[in-house]
């Protein structure tokens, strides 16, 4: 029975060449899949700059920038207590996972796609602690989901980047301390 992984790339059609590259990749990183995601994605940087040494081109730039964004995006998806699944979510929220899915296509809660498993991964940042939505946190979403250019991840960069305009302090931060006409205003700037 063939996995996700195998399942996903038999959609995407690669040189065999490429393939065998591919393969070679994902052995060594099913080799160490135990270890910090964030961890193998510094290391393979390193391995980059290690193997691609001294030549600049544009090629091993982008590479080298896919690798720190993937670093990025593994630190952001952490931050904060990590993320729930759609059903963890469901049961914080107590409401049915059919519900929750609802209110994220209506953006009124946040989350990316887990590529690889096809699956929403819920920020736990976003609920307080008596698993309820942080108040305000719909209104935000409503101002930024006004920008079609910014995708989950941005809108993740969003709350948990500090802002000159807040002082150096993160939106997250102002919204958990009821100062949701500040974040508001930070929102309007970002989603322009």
């Amino acid at each position: 029975m063939p996995t996700t992984l195998e399942k996903a790339s038999a959609k995407i059609k690669l040189p065999s060449h490429e393939q065998a590259m591919v393969d070679e990749f994902t052995g060594m990183i099913r080799k160490h899949r135990d270890e910090n995601p964030t961890t193998v994605a510094r290391l393979l940087n390193v391995a980059f700059d290690l193997s691609l040494g001294p030549r600049d081109t544009r090629a091993n730039q982008l590479a080298r920038a896919t690798v720190r964004g993937l670093e990025v995006r593994q630190q952001l998806a952490e931050a904060e207590g990590g993320s729930l699944s759609s059903e963890e979510t469901a049961r914080l929220l107590r409401i049915s996972k059919t519900a929750v899915l609802k209110r994220l296509d209506a953006g009124r809660l946040l989350a990316w796609r887990e590529e690889r498993l096809q699956a929403a991964r819920f920020p736990h940042w976003q609920f307080d602690a008596h698993g309820h939505v942080l108040p305000g946190l719909e209104e935000v979403l409503a101002i930024l989901n006004q920008d079609e250019r910014l995708d989950a991840w941005a809108k993740v960069l969003f709350f948990l980047q500090e802002k000159t305009s807040l002082a150096d302090r993160r939106p997250l931060d102002l919204l958990r301390e009821g100062r949701l006409q500040e974040v508001c205003l930070t929102a309007h700037a970002y989603a322009e």
